[in-house]
């Protein structure tokens, strides 16, 4: 080992989630971090002019960060993770002045307060095991105190906030939903009120299986604006730390109010609402969804024994049956008995309701409208009901949604990699492009050819698209 230091520290018996994460094959695949990014994350501290007195990585797992860092010339390193068999592998590869300790850092986090100049790296938030709920944990830490479970890489972000000294930084990588989903808002205010956000960085699928992203931060500094970017592929690492010191002009780039944050602090997400904003004619009013609808509402459905189909009914509408040419009732050809369980009276949808498919990777955010009498039926619970104001027509919308405009909307919507679901109260904040009636109706009347077209077994690929075109060539030039 030389001069390096391997301690294991306070083993108690492991638990369910600390046996997870100690299986190599199941987290390291999915949580390595590769080289040139960690390298990369490591030189923001010559831009920040740190002192490079001390740096810790609380779930270093084989090494990466710690490596960085010794190339960077940090006096002492610590490397703390639970795994024994990983810190083995890597004590024969480091500085001397790295010191590894086996142990789970949660439970070191009283020990480790206000240690380290640089606290850096890639915590774990398996999907299974993402919600840690053991209470001895749990007290230790604010953002969990009281509650049944937390997050655990929100425990790690606390314990990041805590470890590192006053004017020092924290570099850590985080999944998307933390930066961008509900769930998460007050956990990013209480991010804002005791650190600083520098910069957050939105990294592409090219660098992890999952969308994620790097938060950079300062511990008792103040800033009115963070500097939001994202990567594409590594390429583009060197371009977004040159605009972020004034250096060059990075396109997917943007500065943003530090109290707009707890709103929305993914780089990806406000970027894509910037480009669409400024794609559509300024002609052309943009309003979210949420002010033009008059109710939203989610099916319903029966699962188990009362899950009871008949012959004859009233139709049951599934996701399969919302194509892009309309409600397709024959896709799914089930009825359901009137009065029965499963016929349920808020799941039921008329003509001029719009059905958006709310879950599913194949089929979230397709969109159609009810036409007529023989498409109105029970909708299940993985669409979104939607009946709007007068100041939209169903049909336009329904075209519209089609368009690219709504779907790279819809796409940063997405939650989940397994299930993917689009929340209704982030659909709401869609926005949808109001022109005059008089051009909605054009644009719906094509919409109902498209569909009429279908019912008689057209093909109706080749209108659909011409219909696309037209209505994305009218948004961009305003007339």
């Amino acid at each position: 080992m030389g001069g390096q230091q391997l301690f294991l520290f306070e083993r108690e018996r492991p638990s369910q989630r600390e046996k997870h994460f100690m299986r190599r094959e199941k987290v390291l695949g999915q949580f390595f971090t590769p080289p040139d990014l960690a390298r990369w994350i490591v030189s923001w501290v010559d831009i920040l002019g740190l002192s490079k007195e001390s740096a810790l990585d609380p779930a270093c797992g084989d090494g990466i960060f710690l490596k960085a860092l010794s190339e960077a010339g940090f006096k002492e390193i610590w490397g703390i993770d639970i795994d024994v068999s990983s810190l083995k592998g890597i004590s024969r590869k480091h500085h001397p002045n790295t010191r590894l300790i086996c142990a789970d850092a949660l439970r070191l986090v009283d020990r480790l307060e206000e240690r380290f100049e640089f606290v850096v790296g890639n915590p774990p938030f398996s999907a299974k095991y993402g919600r840690l709920r053991e209470r001895s944990i749990l007290e230790r830490f604010e953002v969990s105190r009281g509650r049944k479970s937390q997050a655990v890489e929100v425990l790690f972000l606390e314990l990041f906030i805590r470890v590192v000294k006053k004017r020092g930084y924290i570099a850590i990588i985080l999944p998307e939903g933390f930066f961008a989903s509900i769930p998460m808002k007050p956990i990013r205010m209480w991010l804002i009120e005791r650190i600083c956000p520098l910069a957050v960085i939105g990294l592409s699928q090219r660098f992890f299986r999952a969308r994620t992203g790097i938060l950079i931060a300062g511990k008792g500094l103040e800033t009115s604006k963070t500097f939001l970017a994202y990567a594409e592929e590594l390429d583009d690492l060197e371009s977004i730390l040159k605009t972020f010191t004034g250096d060059a002009e990075f396109e997917s780039s943007l500065w943003i109010d530090k109290e707009a944050l707890t709103e929305n602090m993914s780089p990806w997400h406000l970027l894509l609402h910037r480009a669409i904003s400024l794609d559509i004619s300024p002609a052309i009013p943009l309003v979210p969804l949420g002010e033009l609808l008059l109710e939203i509402r989610t099916g319903a459905t029966e699962y188990g024994s009362w899950r009871r189909f008949v012959e004859v009914g009233i139709p049951y509408i599934s996701a399969k049956t919302i194509t892009p040419f309309g409600i397709d009732i024959s896709r799914d050809g089930r009825f359901v008995e009137p009065g029965s369980r499963m016929d349920k009276p808020k799941a039921r949808v008329r003509i001029g309701d719009v059905l958006f498919v709310r879950v599913g990777v194949g089929c979230a955010g397709r969109v159609a409208v009810v036409l007529n009498e023989e498409e109105e039926g029970v909708a299940d619970d993985y669409i979104y009901i939607l009946r709007f104001k007068k100041a939209i027509l169903p049909e336009f919308f329904a075209l519209f949604a089609q368009t690219r405009f709504f779907k790279l909307q819809i796409e940063r919507l997405k939650r989940g990699v397994g299930t993917v679901t689009i929340p209704q109260t982030a659909l709401k904040d869609v926005l949808v492009p109001v022109p005059s009636i008089d051009v909605q109706s054009y644009f719906a009347r094509i919409y109902r050819d498209i569909h009429e077209g279908s019912i008689r077994g057209e093909d109706s690929s080749s209108k659909l698209l011409q219909a696309l075109s037209q209505l994305e060539n009218f948004l961009i030039g305003g007339g």
